[in-house]
């Protein structure tokens, strides 16, 4: 038996010589962040990201510039500095080795690009020189200078990028990419899935709306197939959302803003660390409200709230945790309609009713005894009873540990919940409902993953992980007569497994990436209430086929002469919704029957290269992408008469099919300029040729909603330290877009005239002290003036906005 004094001198021993085998085992990072004239800059911070996802923290430099970060896990990081007024450093990859202290100093520009670091080209961290896949980085800090409100609409510089917004602030959103449709477009928080299991097409399309612009660190862009790496709806890129985690220090803003349309803006951020940097948080509330919108009948509003929260337990590893809500309400307008003598085929020409038979017809006026003249569409009319609110819920837990120098463990848990709320009244323009109707769509969609990342040596990395998701759909229809309720609901699990291999050669300036993923599905038994005459009630029931994707890139850089030449190709899929599948709706007249329980998953293949050009000192960067995308296989909605009871098992008269698919190709040239020390330039066009296999409307096969050509330009003057002016332009050329036709239940194509969007705005900055200021913004849209309709419905003239912030 060992004394027990024994016992205590010994563990005593382990603790007191814990700290000195501690620094042992761990590096350091230590420098100096300077200016143009070799000046200190007092409160920079430097980033220190490790390559394999397991930790990034931040560090502020003191009042001479200098700055230091212990007990850092050996491995390699990227590693930037940045302060209020400069442009950030380049990014420098930094080995740390075990009792190593590297000293790194940074010398900061007034004028420059950044390099961005970004994660969704590989789902590790690198930086945009190194990417061998087309990606736009849109950071926080120019999303809050040029006051965006909403996400969707702070992509519009990025090329390849096509954002439709049909109204006022808050309307129905889409986004949609390379000539693809909004559904192939996958939408990421922290690289987590945001979806909508019931919407129509089970993507983030019925969410975009509501995503509003609330403690974002930056927006990452890929263009092109995501599949491999992040699954359904990933067939024409990926964008993900970074939230902001903690601070250098403790930091926050509030800001106050409003403007035409009766908009009213409030939001309040704060960041920090607690405890040294052990504890990091960063926390975001925030409310929007539109009192009129377009024509004064448009209200709308969103209340938001994101909060994340980071522990470092030790170096190396790290738990964090994220929650993101919102709570949206919207009054709707009905649809467009055709209106006027109109031809069986071909493409007509959007002419809308006259203002003020517009406003007879809201007021009740039959259609019959408006004077239609030569419009050939109704835009779409109020409609004071019809209303949308909306819940997005989704909690996040992620644990990123170093088991060993080159081995990196992830484990994270996503727990979403969308709820959508219609509701329709008898009041409005048009056919209306007899009485009152009530539709709840409820989605559950908890992802749990593992996944581990294995460094060979500095010339290769292989990641592999695997992925569960329970699906559930909940849909109930409450109609005047209760007699007509309907409800369904559906379950649905995937087993995913993927992994990727990268290699480095030529001390990285040659870099290869391939990828492959499976995903098996299971499924249960869905319930329909009430359960009598359901057309599918003698069909068994089965899971989708499995779906597999595959993935590969490539990228050669000549840091010299500052060319990277990158090509990329991947197959992309989306597995049927289950809306798609099971869809119906009850009526006195029985079941109508949508979904198709056969339906295959769309399948499709793209291939994209291009060049990216480093210029002038690093002051201009500019890049050329050539695209093509082949939809092999995707689900339409039919109403053509294919679909009817003699050839269809569940006697429909319409609704989900497989068909032949369509092409989308096209070039995205961009150019990023810094001539000057206070001014920045920023132009992007995208060519789009887009056509369907199977004919649309009136024989029409060109895809709708896509413009041929749009250009996109911004410039950033700043005149005073304290003063900056920008000019944004938007320019497209027409599109085509659907009208339906109720006397007929067909829809037309109608050609609609492209978009001429200009915003101007003035942000003026002034300093309280080192740690407060003021910041006050105004900005004016739609400068030219313009009255246009977005597929038939109305969208705001010249509007005004003007906040003020007061950071702290």
């Amino acid at each position: 038996m060992i004394p027990a004094r024994y016992k205590l001198l010994t563990a005593l021993s382990f603790v007191l010589a814990g700290p000195a085998a501690f620094s042992q085992i761990h590096g350091s990072i230590a420098g100096t962040v300077r200016g143009p004239r070799q000046a200190g800059i007092p409160d920079a911070y430097v980033t220190i990201t490790a390559r394999d996802n397991t930790g990034s923290f931040r560090v502020a430099t003191d009042t001479q510039g200098r700055y230091c970060r212990e007990q850092i896990a050996p491995g390699t990081y990227l590693v930037r500095a940045a302060a209020q007024g400069f442009t950030s450093s380049g990014i420098r990859v930094v080995r740390i080795e075990k009792g190593s202290q590297v000293n790194l100093d940074f010398e900061l520009r007034v004028a420059g690009l950044e390099i961005a670091i970004v994660v969704t080209a590989t789902t590790t961290p690198q930086t945009t020189d190194e990417a061998s896949k087309a990606v736009s980085v849109v950071d926080g800090r120019t999303i809050d200078q040029r006051g965006e409100s909403f996400v969707a609409e702070a992509l519009s510089t990025v090329p390849g990028l096509r954002i439709q917004r049909l109204g006022g602030p808050g309307a129905a959103t889409s986004i949609m990419m390379r000539g693809l449709r909004s559904q192939d477009t996958a939408v990421l928080i922290d690289g987590f899935r945001l979806r909508d299991a019931t919407s129509p097409q089970g993507d983030a399309s019925t969410l975009l709306e509501n995503l509003a612009v609330n403690n974002i660190d930056r927006v990452e862009v890929l263009r092109g197939a995501g599949s491999s790496l992040y699954g359904t709806n990933a067939t024409g890129g990926v964008i993900n959302i970074v939230t902001g985690g903690g601070g250098v220090r403790n930091r926050g803003s509030l800001l106050l803003e409003g403007g035409s349309l009766g908009v009213l803006r409030g939001r309040a951020l704060i960041s920090g660390t607690v405890r040294g940097d052990r504890w990091q948080y960063g926390l975001g509330l925030a409310h929007f409200n539109v009192a009129d919108g377009v024509g004064g009948s448009d209200a709308t509003r969103n209340g938001s709230g994101q909060g994340r929260l980071d522990y470092l337990l030790a170096p190396g590893i790290r738990i964090s945790g994220r929650v993101f809500a919102t709570n949206s309400f919207q009054i709707l307008r009905s649809a467009p309609q055709t209106a006027g003598r109109l031809p069986a085929r071909g493409i007509i020409d959007a002419i809308p009713l006259p203002p003020s038979e517009m406003r007879r017809y809201e007021d009740g006026t039959p259609l019959s005894q408006l004077e239609i003249g030569p419009a050939t569409f109704i835009p779409a009319a109020s409609n004071p009873d019809f209303t949308r609110s909306g819940r997005i819920f989704s909690a996040a837990v992620t644990l990123n540990a170093r088991l060993l120098e080159s081995l990196a463990f992830t484990a994270a848990f996503q727990d979403l919940r969308t709820r959508r709320r219609f509701a329709d009244g008898p009041a409005g323009a048009g056919a209306q409902p007899q009485g009152s109707t009530l539709s709840f769509f409820d989605g559950h969609l908890p992802t749990a993953s593992a996944r581990l990342d294995w460094r060979l040596g500095s010339h290769n990395s292989i990641d592999a992980g695997y992925e569960f998701e329970l699906e559930t759909y909940a849909d109930h229809s409450m109609q005047p007569d209760r007699a007509d309720n309907s409800a369904i609901a559906v379950k649905q699990r995937s087993n995913t497994f993927y992994v990727q291999d990268q290699v480095l050669l030529f001390g990285g300036r040659v870099q290869f990436a391939g990828s492959y993923r499976a995903q098996f599905f299971e499924l249960d038994r869905p319930t329909f209430t009430p359960a009598s005459r359901i057309p599918y009630s003698t069909l068994k029931f089965s899971a989708p086929p499995a779906a597999q994707t595959g993935d590969g890139s490539a990228t050669c850089f000549f840091p010299a002469a500052g060319i990277k030449l990158r090509a990329h190709a991947g197959r992309g899929y989306r597995v049927p919704s289950l809306y798609e599948r099971f869809g119906t709706y009850l009526d006195s007249y029985g079941y109508s029957a949508y979904g198709d329980p056969r339906l295959r998953p769309e399948s499709s293949i793209a291939v994209d290269g291009g060049v990216d050009q480093t210029l002038w000192n690093d002051r201009a960067r500019l890049s050329a992408t050539f695209f093509y995308t082949r939809l092999q296989e995707v689900i339409v909605f039919d109403t053509s008469g294919i679909i009817t009871p003699a050839v269809d098992p569940f006697g429909r008269y319409g609704g989900y099919r497989n068909t032949g698919g369509g092409a989308a190709r096209g070039a995205e040239i961009s150019a990023v300029l810094a001539p000057f020390r206070s001014l920045t330039l920023d132009a992007a066009y995208t060519y789009t040729r887009a056509h369907e296999n199977t004919r649309l409307a009136g024989g029409v096969d060109r895809t709708y909603l896509i413009p041929e050509h749009q250009v996109s330009l911004f410039a950033g003057q700043r005149i005073t330290p304290r003063l900056s002016l920008y000019f944004h332009l938007l320019v497209s050329s027409n599109y085509l877009s659907p009208i339906f036709d109720p006397a007929t239940y067909a829809s037309h194509a109608y050609r609609f005239p492209g978009a001429r969007q200009a915003q101007l705005g003035a942000d003026y900055r002034l300093a309280l002290g080192r740690s407060r200021a003021l910041r006050l913004h105004v900005r004016i849209d739609n400068a030219f003036c313009r009255n246009n309709f977005e597929s038939g419905f109305p969208t705001p003239g010249l509007t005004a906005l003007s906040g003020l912030q007061f950071e702290f």
